[in-house]
């Protein structure tokens, strides 16, 4: 790497151990990961790749100059795989779950997305895969094996490795799927991309994958980008089937494209997602994700489509959206675009989780205690009042409310009557706070503590 301002920190500080940062796509490091003798982290580009004007998150802007460790750290902890592998190789080389650096050492080639770190002179190991060539077929024992094990929160059966970890509560794994069909992952050395992601809940709540499906059937239904799932059973055990957005596919060979959660974009750790765990100034909350939003290639569409999305999930009983369920996904010239929506899942049929908001909406903290001027407040906040707020409501809040309302009553049949009546309760209040003029079916009595509904009267 040339030295560019590296040397100024020389001076009076010791680098301990260093990594050669790669970045899918380009033939040479993109950076630098080092980690000081006082325990501090710093990040700093090459000068050929600052001289692109790109860079690899909006909380690590394009430049020479070195990144500090509030920004660094966050940044690459978010990148830590968070799984079994990672924690069996914390126990048998005995690091700290804070020294990121010395996982990373191990780990970072495994790291989600585009980006590695490897140590210093060795070759980037990331590469595109050629679907005919570059992944091993699983059987229907193997996968289903696999969906079992992920169900009853075992380790991965013998041979099977995570090639892509994804955050999340829910058990996953990232996976390739055939142009004949077949589930694949890469095969032995190959650290090629994966396509889709097998997400399997736990027994006790295997409708969640029946649930999340719907979601993202309903929000494709009102027009907006969504992760592509399908919903499949195997061995008799429920999971869900959701192709990458941070994936492409061009004549049989898969790249990856670059993206970042909302947590990695404002340098905040995966443990501040919820603004509840924040502090003033280190949070994420509507200010915030405003401030990501305004950043993007076309920010007036995105702060209009965070919007949406977050009246959606309040529509559907989803309070968890938190800053690493919104991501930004990058172009291949750097445009930076709002990812599609993924992880809609309604956790208020789940009445043992909190249903405080991951992040508050005008002051409130709580959906159900929310005023008509706190909404307005939030709705504000992101530029749209008075006559423009009215528009708004009038407009693409009313067809999106409308869409869920006539499609909600065709989850009954399939098994998801308390989804529906859910959501009746959901839209009533919406209505009213948006002073929306709606009809809205009658439904079942949702108790929104308990988790569940019965039928008035009965």
């Amino acid at each position: 790497m040339p030295s560019g301002g590296h040397q100024a920190w020389h001076h009076y500080m010791t680098v301990r151990l260093s990594l050669n940062v790669w970045y899918d796509g380009h033939p040479t490091p993109i950076g630098r990961l080092d980690a000081l003798d006082n325990k501090a982290l710093a990040f700093q580009y090459t000068e050929s790749f600052a001289a692109t004007g790109q860079s690899i998150s909006l909380s690590l802007p394009a430049g020479t100059e070195p990144i500090g460790d509030q920004l660094t750290r966050a940044f690459f902890d978010n990148l830590l795989p968070e799984n079994d592998q990672m924690q069996r190789i914390i126990d048998r080389e005995g690091l700290d779950r804070a020294d990121i650096i010395d996982i990373l050492r191990h780990v970072g080639g495994d790291c989600a997305g585009a980006i590695s770190c490897l140590p210093i002179g060795d070759p980037p190991i990331k590469v595109p895969g050629n679907l005919a060539t570059d992944y091993r077929p699983l059987d229907t024992d193997e996968v289903a094996l696999i969906i079992t094990h992920l169900a009853d929160r075992q380790p991965l059966p013998g041979g099977i490795i995570d090639p892509s970890p994804v955050a999340g509560v829910q058990r996953k794994l990232a996976i390739t799927v055939l142009p004949d069909g077949h589930f694949a992952v890469p095969a032995d050395g190959r650290k090629v991309p994966t396509t889709h992601i097998l997400k399997v809940p736990i027994r006790a709540e295997a409708a969640d994958a029946l649930r999340e499906n719907a979601a993202c059937e309903l929000a494709r239904a009102c027009g907006f980008d969504v992760s592509r799932s399908q919903h499949i059973s195997v061995g008799g055990m429920d999971a869900l089937l959701i192709e990458r957005f941070d994936r492409v596919t061009v004549g049989g060979i898969v790249y990856r494209l670059h993206q970042e959660d909302f947590a990695q974009a404002l340098g905040l750790p995966a443990s501040l997602k919820y603004e509840r765990r924040g502090v003033e100034g280190r949070r994420f909350d509507s200010a915030a994700a405003r401030s990501v939003l305004d950043r993007l290639s076309n920010p007036a569409q995105a702060r209009e489509t965070f919007l949406l999305a977050t009246l959606f999930n309040l529509a559907i009983g989803n309070t968890d959206g938190h800053a690493k369920n919104f991501g930004v996904l990058f172009g291949l010239h750097g445009e930076r675009f709002l990812a599609p929506l993924y992880d809609l899942l309604p956790i208020r049929l789940r009445g043992q989780y909190t249903h405080e908001l991951a992040y508050n909406l005008g002051g409130a903290t709580r959906f159900d205690d929310m005023t008509r001027e706190q909404m307005m407040s939030f709705i504000g906040e992101f530029g749209l009042s008075a006559g423009r707020y009215r528009r708004f409501i009038d407009g693409p809040v009313r067809e999106m409310l409308q869409t869920i309302e006539q499609r909600a009553p065709l989850l009954r049949p399939i098994g998801l009557r308390l989804l529906d009546d859910l959501i009746g309760r959901e839209l009533t209040r919406l209505a009213d706070l948006l002073e929306l003029s709606m009809e809205i079916g009658e439904r079942d009595y949702f108790d929104a503590e308990a988790g569940g509904g019965w039928q008035i009267g009965s």
